[in-house]
Parts: C-alpha cells; sequence; structure tokens
C-alpha cells in the first residue's frame, strides 16, 4: 500500500510542478516547448512503476544474457580463427600454383597448418617434371618453410 501512496505523490507533485511551470512561462515564445516538456516527464512519472518492472526483470535476466553474450565472443572468436586460417591456406596455395605456373606446370596445392597457423604440409597433385617438381620442392621449403618430408606430391 505504501507503494501505491508514493506513486500517487509523484504523481501530484510532477503535475503541480508542471504546472507552476507552464503558468511561469505562459508568456514566452517557448512556452510550446515548455508544455511538450511538461507532457514528457508526466508520462516519465505515470510510466515509471512499468519501466521500473522491466528493470527488475533485467536484473534476473542480466546472467542470462552475460552468459550469451560470451558464447557469442567465442563463436565470434572462433569463426575469425577459421576466417583467418582459410585465408593463411589460400594465399600459400595460390602462391604455390602461382610459382608453378610461372614454370608452365599446372598443379593444385593443399596446405595445412600447423597449431600455430603456419604452413605445416602440402599435397601437391599435377603432373610436373622432374626439374620442375626439384624446384618447387626447393621454393616451397624456403619460402613458406614446408620441409621435403612434409610434401606430398601426387601425379
Amino acid at each position: 500500500m505504501d507503494g501505491l501512496r508514493e506513486y500517487v505523490i509523484r504523481v501530484v507533485a510532477a503535475a503541480l510542478i508542471s504546472g507552476v511551470v507552464i503558468r511561469l512561462t505562459e508568456g514566452i515564445g517557448s512556452g510550446e516547448i515548455i508544455r511538450m516538456l511538461c507532457g514528457l516527464f508526466m508520462t516519465l512519472i505515470l510510466l515509471q512503476p512499468i519501466i521500473g518492472r522491466r528493470e527488475l526483470q533485467w536484473e534476473f535476466m542480466l546472467p542470462q544474457i552475460r552468459r550469451q553474450a560470451e558464447e557469442n565472443v567465442l563463436e565470434g572468436v572462433a569463426a575469425a580463427e577459421k576466417i583467418r586460417q582459410e585465408f593463411i591456406m589460400r594465399q600459400a596455395e595460390t602462391y604455390i600454383s602461382n610459382r608453378a605456373a610461372e614454370m608452365d606446370t599446372e598443379i593444385q596445392a593443399e596446405i595445412m597448418l600447423g597449431e600455430d597457423n603456419l604452413p605445416e604440409s602440402v599435397v601437391l597433385t599435377g603432373a610436373v617434371s622432374p626439374l620442375n617438381k626439384s624446384r618447387l620442392t626447393q621454393i616451397i621449403a624456403s619460402e613458406l618453410g614446408i620441409p621435403r618430408e612434409r610434401q606430398e606430391w601426387i601425379g
């Protein structure tokens, strides 16, 4: 019952304050703005119990919202890491294919990354002459850091 009494007192006080402010600013050119602001003030006071209940609901939902936000962050980090890995693999694969094309050789490269997201091994597919195979093996080892042992040639 005390809550209802406080609410009625607030509404009456807001109405009195708004009435006095409107009366004092009647002759001023910005009276319409003052009336609008007083109306907003009254609306806020009238809706305060509803707004107050929503705030209580938010307090109960806060742990769930925080947990969901943490999950979203983890998913976002994982997605960004996957995109980064895909980018590194595609760049390395394109580099190898371009270097082979410079030798008039067509190959496809499939890069596997290590835990540090650096190229760890590669599977190369295509018909390559022994000379170009030797040259590409050396380029991949020296420029991408993939040793000969982790280069698998198919075809």
